[in-house]
């Protein structure tokens, strides 16, 4: 009796590598058991079940060829090495560089977020944000949370500021009379003259009035 039990396990593995995908219903009629026993055999072999299509498909470690999220898909069914939707969500969150959105979440696993979020009441480890007309999740680990804000929403760049007027109208007239000179050499003829204005303060001047290297 064990080596016919032996012999329809070899079976049930060799017919999961050639469907890639099996049902309960399917192990069932191979190893002429009860739902039961095949329950106790895919926990034996670590199978994954599918995030999608109600969780009724199943397939062993072996097979899948999961790309850098840690999904794969035979057909429409999908697999995750997370195994449920809910953890898979949880690690592609905490581990993205700028939290996930909705509209990235449904990119990446290929399911709409807004048909099965409802049923998660929580999600550990994730802090659920809105921003304008998205729901963005990020880490919720201090550090990681900061760093996924920080890429989600960078810092404006600082603002430059003109130089004064007065600065203005001396570097504009030495560009008159040098009308091909760089902002650094400008810098350097009036620090000459008792003017202490930078290279950066020029280049600043001329990008506002889009000098560059036009001669006045």
């Amino acid at each position: 009796m064990k080596k016919r039990s032996v012999e329809l396990d070899q079976h049930a593995i060799e017919t999961f590598k050639l469907k890639k995908i099996m049902t309960i219903a399917g192990l069932v009629g191979i190893l002429s058991c009860s739902v039961i026993t095949v329950r106790r055999r895919l926990r034996q072999w670590r199978a994954l079940t599918s995030y999608n299509k109600n969780g009724r498909y199943y397939t062993i470690p072996s097979i899948p060829k999961f790309d850098r999220n840690g999904l794969w898909a035979y057909q429409d069914i999908r697999f995750s090495k997370y195994g449920t939707l809910k953890n898979t969500i949880i690690e592609l969150a905490k581990r993205s560089k700028k939290g996930l959105s909705h509209s990235e979440l449904k990119e990446i696993i290929g399911l709409n977020p807004k048909c099965f979020m409802a049923r998660f009441k929580e999600l550990p480890g994730l802090r659920k944000e809105r921003h304008g007309r998205e729901i963005v999740y990020f880490s919720s680990d201090e550090a990681m949370y900061k760093l996924q804000k920080e890429s989600r929403f960078p810092a404006p760049p600082p603002t430059l500021q003109l130089p004064p007027d007065a600065d203005t109208i001396i570097i504009l007239l030495e560009l008159i009379y040098n009308p091909a000179s760089t902002p650094d050499e400008i810098s350097q003829r009036l620090k000459k003259k008792g003017h202490a204005i930078t290279a950066q303060a020029i280049e600043v001047l001329f990008a506002h009035y889009s000098i560059g290297k036009k001669k006045l």
